[in-house]
């Protein structure tokens, strides 16, 4: 009755739906995944990790990507977006945040990451683009941002992310879901 009426129903806490939400595999214990795209609003390249991992497991490799200043990598310049990328479906989307970032430096290869990238939140650098040889000055950062599987997106689903300045200085980021039956 109370699900009638639009009331919460006990025991669907954010934690419990979390941890019981399906990996959206084709197979009993296959996993899905999520795609992402990134939107940079701002005038600055954006530097950071970005993954999907579950929390409840210390010894998980988080599936995760870096974006970075290395030709031989993905950049993402200011006012660009990523092409659509896709990370397996886990319990947590994260961008820069701690957990990820313990878990990827104790479960992956030193010679696989981008140290300069292995940062809490998003930084934000200009870039001299006449001068190869001049440093990516920083402009400041945006907080990580983590979200949560079965309460803030499901699997298959499309994660728009947006990079956004609203002063010098100060960044954000947006988070926008596309879910895997929309027709948009």
């Amino acid at each position: 009755m109370a699900a009638l009426l639009g009331l919460p129903i006990a025991g669907c806490t954010g934690d419990s739906l979390n941890l019981t939400a399906s990996f959206g595999g084709a197979t009993a214990g296959g996993r899905g995944e999520v795609q992402v795209l990134f939107i940079n609003n701002t005038s600055h390249r954006a530097v950071f990790t970005v993954g999907t991992y579950d929390q409840t497991d210390p010894d998980d490799e988080p599936d995760f990507s870096q974006f970075g200043h290395d030709d031989g990598g993905l950049i993402l310049e200011g006012d660009a977006g990523s092409p659509i990328g896709s990370l397996d479906c886990a319990r947590v989307f994260s961008i820069g945040g701690p957990r990820m970032l313990a878990l990827v430096e104790e479960n992956v290869s030193d010679e696989d990451l981008l140290t300069e990238a292995l940062i809490e939140g998003v930084e934000f650098f200009s870039v001299d683009g006449d001068d190869e040889a001049a440093a990516p000055v920083s402009e400041g950062t945006a907080p990580a941002f983590e979200a949560l599987l079965g309460v803030d997106f499901p699997c298959s689903a499309l994660l728009i992310i947006r990079f956004e300045e609203d002063e010098p200085g100060s960044f954000r980021i947006d988070f926008e879901l596309i879910p895997s039956e929309s027709n948009r």
